[in-house]
């Protein structure tokens, strides 16, 4: 029988052989290197779920660095939340040291047969009121149960950096909900996108314009010659080829690493994973 007997918490080095993101975890797996004097050496896998600490060892090229201060500085946010119902729109500041209270609007939605003349008004209120802050946020999302938060983001003449979120119910309730429902995330993954998306559209227009540019197997030649100013990977190949990664910024160059969760990442994917911006157009 084991019941009674303490649990105790003890410390292992891995070195890591294998790695599994799971929805609300990530796997780690490898050899114990180290270990408290009663435990077996042999192979252990750490389940890692958010806020959990461990620490890391391990030789981190440039790109590596940057990733990782993106993913630091990405959790300083200041966003505007409107949870919208019809006749009353609830604002909050959500910034990462809390939630601010901001205001509220409110007007009654009279019935069918003065419904078209007044519901316009309080839709121009709202909107008036995140056209005038709308500068200060990172981002802006309206939130709220029904199809008036449609509405409101359609009456909206720049809809840049608003975000719409399906909520069962308005007020804080809402807000946590939409937070919950992954509100944050999705400012965050836009963001990315963006970038990602925009450096291949560059990259494409220099391939249309036979411009300094390669993809596919000839990068690895053109990496040795000195001649690639920003390589741009896959995930998938950044692992692969670190040896590249390195070298490019050995001469340096910068990496960039571009998702397949969009297009242009799938397009990239379907050239080889690998292309460059190039220093000079070889002959």
């Amino acid at each position: 029988m084991l019941e009674g007997r303490e649990k105790k918490s003890v410390v292992l080095k891995i070195k890591v052989e294998k790695t599994e993101l799971q929805v609300d975890r990530l796997r780690i797996t490898g050899e114990i290197t180290e270990g408290a004097d009663n435990i077996e050496l042999g192979y252990h896998t750490f389940n890692l779920e958010e806020d959990d600490e461990i620490e890391v060892w391990k030789d981190f090229s440039r790109s590596d660095w940057e990733t990782l201060e993106k993913a630091a500085s990405s959790k300083a946010y200041n966003v505007l939340f409107c949870i919208v119902e019809d006749g009353k729109a609830d604002f909050y500041r959500v910034r990462e040291s809390g939630i601010e209270d901001i205001s509220t609007l409110k007007e009654n939605i009279p019935g069918k047969m003065y419904s078209d003349q007044k519901a316009p008004d309080f839709i121009g209120d709202v909107t008036s009121a995140i056209d005038r802050v709308k500068d200060e946020y990172d981002a802006v999302v309206i939130a709220g149960p029904g199809f008036f938060k449609k509405k409101l983001y359609n009456a909206l003449d720049d809809q840049k950096n608003i975000f719409l979120k399906d909520t069962s119910v308005t007020g804080k309730t809402g807000l946590h909900e939409s937070i919950k429902r992954g509100a944050l995330k999705d400012i965050v993954e836009s963001s990315r996108i963006d970038e990602e998306t925009g450096l291949m559209e560059e990259f494409f227009e220099e391939l249309e314009k036979d411009g300094k540019i390669a993809y596919g197997p000839r990068v690895e030649e053109l990496v040795e010659k000195g001649a690639v100013k920003k390589l741009i990977l896959t995930p998938e190949k950044f692992r692969e080829r670190q040896d590249m990664v390195r070298e490019v910024e050995h001469q340096g160059g910068e990496v960039k690493k571009i998702h397949t969760d969009h297009e242009p990442g799938m397009r990239l994917d379907n050239l080889g994973g690998i292309a460059a911006f190039l220093r000079y157009k070889p002959r």
